[in-house]
């Protein structure tokens, strides 16, 4: 295959061009801060399920001291039936002292439940007060990532307004290289991801490997206008 010089020395910019795309490409899919992202947004899952665990805990808590306050409540209307009786002048003194030790055993047994109800309520503060720091902890991490997006998106319009500028000026090149060594070129750059590089001093300059000296040798007889490629990378060579 044949090309001017002009032509695949155009290729040298043209290659500038893209190595230089790629390079804002890898910086963004590299962003330092798009790892941190990363973590920051694996942890909000494991935190909202802890929410969820949290409010469960705290709905059957409640549960349970409502429980305990509806038996605290029945046992204080027996405890105040047993003692309108032992008011009335009709309980003989044998149901008086059943009365009596009934009463006790009932009070006792409210007192129980109260202190179980206490617990409870203390268990629910606690719930409520560890939901207060998980809720804390999920808006501190949400924040940091809506702080760290901002921030990339700004990187990110500054980087793509130079790709831009790139596309603009490959646009250029491109308009300027012959058809068939630019199929060539993008051929090869799909494969090898560098397209062309300069031949100087016995050295491919893309792979900065050195040439053969019997491929030296082929090259230099070679005709300019004939393309020829590195033995390594394959690249299209732009002889000087």
């Amino acid at each position: 295959m044949k090309a001017t010089v002009e032509s695949q020395r155009l290729l040298l910019d043209l290659n500038s061009i893209d190595q230089s795309v790629s390079k804002l490409d890898y910086q963004k899919k590299n962003h330092p801060q798009l790892m941190k992202i990363t973590e920051l947004t694996a942890r909000v899952p494991s935190i909202e399920a802890s929410i969820v665990e949290n409010d469960s805990q705290i709905t059957e808590t409640k549960k349970e001291v409502s429980k305990a306050e509806i038996d605290v409540e029945n046992i204080s209307k027996r405890v105040q039936k047993d003692k309108e009786r032992m008011s009335s002048s009709q309980t003989s003194a044998k149901d008086l002292t059943q009365i009596q030790h009934e009463i006790g055993t009932l009070e006792s047994k409210q007192k129980e439940l109260e202190e179980v109800q206490i617990e409870y309520l203390e268990k629910v503060e606690d719930l409520e007060h560890k939901k207060r720091g998980l809720q804390d902890i999920l808006n501190q991490v949400k924040s940091e990532i809506s702080v760290l997006n901002t921030s990339i998106k700004a990187d990110f319009e500054k980087v793509n307004k130079e790709i831009a500028t790139f596309a603009t000026e490959r646009q250029s090149v491109v308009g300027k290289v012959e058809n068939e060594l630019f199929k060539l070129y993008e051929k090869i750059r799909s494969e090898h991801g560098i397209g062309a590089g300069l031949f100087s001093h016995g050295t491919c300059k893309s792979c900065q490997i050195q040439i053969s000296p019997l491929e030296i040798n082929n090259i230099n007889s070679t005709d300019l206008e004939e393309i020829v490629r590195c033995e390594n990378c394959r690249c299209i060579l732009v002889r000087n």
